[in-house]
């Protein structure tokens, strides 16, 4: 059981010394007031906090009031959250004390009403005019994510996800790290390598008539490596098909140079429509690009298809290949071999995302799957937040030249 904390004196009148009390208290529930709003408030930021109010008059409201601002507000969307925080919680009581049990604003929710935010469908254009906004009150409190909803949300399968959590996932896919692996570049730069730059010291050499007094060094430039996403889109990938397409358009529009291309009978490109800025807009130019949704699975066709048409063209300069399947195929196993064999002799990485991996009872024994499998470099899940989650990190880790 939790214990209980007592009610307690919140308000200090101004320009009075403070004696005694349980601050500390007071200081870790407001904390608590401020996480369930919405800010970003952590252990660390509070001890800062406590730290702070020693050196504040803690007679003068204002002071106390920028002390804690200047400490816990991070970023510009807080301010508002911070002043309706700070006013609810230390507010003047109409007879100069309160019975409040401070426990009850944050784990006894359920005897409050309750104010849900804003769902992901839900525009600004819904919203009240300031002279039509009703007036917020003080007893409504905010639900928003938590910390601990993330990390179920993270490990659950996509395919098990309600139509709330696939909204949240979503959102969290969208910030995925940014980086990728890095190639070395056949231009230089001037730096601290070991290649003398003779150019730039037979210039400054001219500022000394004539005399090599400084000799200066370059070194290959680093650029982002090309991405290609080639994902299955047939109907036993439909569970995925959603939330991949989702990641495909995050890469697409975060990254440096990624080609999309999705497959079931038939191979298409979306690099284009996928680029929208907007993820609403991007798949519906998908849906009305590509005409083999749910369809049956040839990967060995889709795949000559990309060799012969469009892997000169998108897969130079060290590209790293994501084939995002599972495995399932009805074509000929035998151009299943030769055209990943093909694919895999053109670019730097081949990595074969499969969202059946996650399961501890999956094995490739399908044909395709027996197919593709010696012909890939990393065999990795697909499944859930997780997975791409450490799919990013390896795409970062991934230096040096190719081993054959």
């Amino acid at each position: 059981m939790p214990e209980t904390i007592p009610n307690q004196r919140l308000y200090i009148p101004e320009d009075e010394p403070y004696h005694g009390g349980n601050l500390l208290h007071n200081l870790l529930l407001f904390g608590r007031v401020c996480r369930i709003l919405g800010m970003d408030v952590t252990p660390n930021r509070m001890a800062e906090v406590a730290q702070a109010i020693e050196y504040v008059n803690l007679g003068r409201k204002n002071d106390v009031y920028f002390a804690m601002q200047s400490l816990l507000v991070t970023q510009k969307k807080d301010l508002a959250l911070f002043d309706e925080a700070f006013k609810l919680f230390w507010q003047k009581p109409a007879d100069g004390m309160t019975t409040l049990n401070l426990f009850s604003l944050g784990e006894e929710r359920n005897k409050r009403k309750t104010q849900f935010l804003p769902s992901a469908d839900s525009s600004p254009d819904d919203a009240h005019d300031d002279a039509t906004k009703p007036p917020i009150d003080p007893n409504l409190i905010a639900i928003v994510p938590t910390y601990s909803q993330q990390e179920i949300l993270r490990y659950k399968d996509f395919s098990e996800m309600t139509a709330e959590e696939l909204a949240q996932a979503h959102t969290m896919i969208a910030m995925l790290p940014r980086a990728i692996s890095f190639r070395q570049s056949r231009r230089y730069k001037a730096g601290k390598g070991q290649t003398l730059d003779m150019r730039r010291s037979f210039r400054h050499a001219l500022r000394h008539a004539g005399e090599m007094v400084y000799l200066p060094t370059r070194l290959h430039k680093q650029k982002p490596r090309p991405i290609v996403l080639i994902s299955d889109i047939s109907g036993s990938m439909e569970r995925y098909t959603r939330v991949l397409l989702h990641f495909m358009h995050t890469l697409a529009n975060s990254l440096y140079q990624v080609e999309s291309f999705v497959f079931s009978t038939h191979l298409t490109r979306i690099t284009h429509p996928i680029r929208h800025t907007s993820v609403d807009i991007a798949l519906r130019d998908v849906g009305t690009t590509v005409r083999h949704w749910g369809a049956g699975t040839n990967t060995g066709a889709s795949l000559h298809a990309f060799n012969y048409q469009w892997a000169r063209r998108v897969l130079g300069r060290g590209a790293i290949v994501l084939l995002i399947s599972d495995g399932w195929d009805r074509g000929d196993p035998e151009t299943l071999r030769k055209e990943m064999l093909h694919l895999k002799r053109q670019c730097y990485r081949f990595v074969w995302l499969n969202p059946l991996l996650g399961s501890d009872a999956y094995e490739p024994l399908t044909r395709g799957a027996l197919a593709m499998l010696p012909y890939v470099d990393e065999f990795l899940p697909v499944h859930n937040l997780a997975s791409l989650m450490s799919l990013m990190k390896i795409l970062q880790e991934l230096t040096g030249r190719r081993v054959v």
